[in-house]
């Protein structure tokens, strides 16, 4: 590949990524006029999706080690995912 074709390449691939972020941006606003929700009711929203979360994780890790067939098998620590918190939902003590 040329040095020219290589440099239009990654033109085309950032133009590429800023039209995805402005369609990304538009729907937001356009959620975010269009809705009656007003910044009270959305970090609700939020910390209820956090929580619901953490009771999904949980369900997961129950799951998890019913289906090891392991009589001792023992969760000893849930955590939520970073983009979620971080939040660590049950730690088991030593």
């Amino acid at each position: 590949m040329a040095y020219g074709q290589m440099r239009m390449l990654l033109v085309d691939r950032a133009v590429a990524a800023v039209a995805t972020a402005a369609r990304v941006a538009r729907l937001a606003v356009r959620l975010a006029t269009r809705t009656s929700m007003g910044p009270i009711d959305l970090y609700a929203a939020l910390a209820t999706a956090k929580f619901m979360a953490a009771h999904e994780l949980i369900e997961q890790a129950a799951d998890a080690a019913e289906q090891t067939g392991d009589p001792e098998a023992e969760i000893t620590d849930i955590r939520t995912p970073i983009w979620l918190g971080a939040m660590t939902i049950h730690e088991e003590s030593q």
